[in-house]
């Protein structure tokens, strides 16, 4: 064995899980003779962050297991996550696995990784759901050198009626406003030139924290500092959007005009039965005023299909708010039945064949939601902030403008890697994106 220890971390699921796997890798380096190595190895030590979300995947994270037993079968393996947080039991079962360790365990990693291997069993240490994973847990950067995730909040006090994650995860926490200045600060030293504000819950930050504290608050301290970043929101729902924040969607040059509201269903009937706490007709009002008032704002959302009691008749409701909506893209996924969750004891099933051809639907009017909004920019310039790595199809350069689209640049060196350079958008580049030269290197 080397001198130190080759440890593979990896991950499923939300961006809070991603950030999750970041900090436990960034522990690596400060603790003495460890080393963070690509998943699968060969590894000494790997540490799988699983998800539970659905079942399928769990089943992914039974697959990552083997998968790390079979490189290496006399590495130490550790299964972490919402998967071991829910099912302990089953992920022990599972041959191979040293250790089962619960999302308040994330922060001491390194500990059960220089404890070696076992050889009576896998040991479990899997605390209350409530304690979630620990906001101690902090990560300098978590998608290489040009965009961040910045952890802000954990957790969920909400109980939609198909989802496990407040189980998994714990009530709602939020870091103290003080300790975003400092994350934030400290990711503009290490040349991040976006952040995203991540959380399980995004928009119930600050609940807990009092003195009026709330998302709007972080956005105000963004605009105040004016670091030489811009910063991104993710997944908030719809009644969490405040005409204050749109406000400050509108006015400012440092939040990025994109937000993505879950809709899950356009029917009223179905939005009750899975708990959820808007309804279509304020997701639409959301999302046309945030259209009408904040310029070249791309709104993407969520969509389940074939959540139990849906018939053809609460699908065409789904699908036609969708399509007459200003929606710019849609995340489709099939129901699935998580056990623990009210919904799994709901017997009215969708079948499979009837499920499979209304994602197929969504995902075509995804296609055209694209299409339509990508071609409304042909013509016009965005600042795109380049990532470090090109195009794996064409070789080009690419990143995101301020709205997500995603561009491919026709021009440009490896100079431009992390910097915002004005593209002027000159077509599609397929349905996923636009095409674009650049004119001029932008500025904050």
């Amino acid at each position: 064995m080397s001198e130190y220890l080759r440890v593979a971390v990896t991950t499923l699921g939300c961006k809070a899980n991603q950030y999750d796997s970041s900090a436990i890798e960034e522990a690596l380096g400060s603790g003495g003779g460890l080393i963070a190595v690509p998943f699968p190895g060969p590894a000494d030590a790997y540490v799988i962050n699983t998800c539970t979300v659905t079942s399928r995947t769990d089943c992914q994270s039974r697959q990552l297991i083997r998968r790390a037993r079979r490189s290496s079968p006399g590495a130490v393996v550790i299964v972490t996550g919402c998967y071991a947080q829910v099912s302990p039991s089953e992920v022990r079962r599972i041959p191979g696995v040293d250790y089962v360790l619960g999302n308040s365990e994330k922060g001491n990693i390194l500990s059960y990784i220089r404890k070696g291997r076992r050889t009576e069993g896998a040991e479990t240490v899997v605390g209350p759901g409530q304690t979630g994973t620990p906001l101690e847990l902090r990560a300098g950067g978590s998608s290489g050198r040009t965009r961040a995730n910045l952890k802000v909040q954990d957790g969920c006090n909400r109980a939609c009626s198909y989802c496990i994650i407040p189980r998994a995860r714990g009530a709602s926490r939020s870091l103290p406003l003080e300790s975003v200045e400092a994350e934030i600060e400290r990711l503009v030293e290490k040349g991040y030139r976006e952040i995203v504000l991540t959380g399980i819950h995004l928009g119930a930050y600050g609940a807990d924290l009092g003195e009026r504290t709330d998302l709007a608050s972080i956005l105000k301290l963004i605009e105040k500092r004016a670091w030489p970043c811009r910063v991104r929101l993710s997944s908030i729902d719809p009644d969490e959007v405040s005409g204050e924040l749109i406000d400050m969607l509108r006015g400012s040059e440092k939040i990025c005009n994109h937000v993505h509201l879950p809709l899950q269903s356009g029917d009223e009937g179905i939005t009750r039965r899975m708990r959820r706490s808007s309804t279509p007709g304020e997701f639409s009002e959301k999302v046309e005023r945030l259209v009408r008032e904040v310029p070249g704002i791309s709104v993407g959302t969520d969509v389940i299909a074939g959540f139990p009691g849906e018939g053809g008749r609460e699908f065409e409701n789904t699908y036609r708010l969708l399509e007459g909506l200003p929606v710019s893209y849609l995340h489709v996924f099939p129901f699935s039945a998580r056990e623990g969750t009210p919904a799994a004891g709901y017997t009215d099933r969708v079948d499979p064949w009837t499920l499979r051809q209304r994602c197929l639907r969504l995902k075509e009017l995804d296609e055209s939601k694209r299409k339509e909004f990508y071609t409304a920019f042909v013509g016009s310039t965005a600042g795109v902030l380049v990532e470090t790595t090109r195009d794996r199809g064409t070789g080009m350069l690419k990143g995101k403008a301020r709205n997500y689209i995603p561009v491919v640049i026709e021009d440009g060196g490896d100079e431009a890697f992390n910097e915002i350079v004005d593209v002027r958008l000159t077509g599609l580049s397929g349905t996923k994106g636009m095409r674009g030269k650049a004119i001029l290197r932008g500025t904050f």
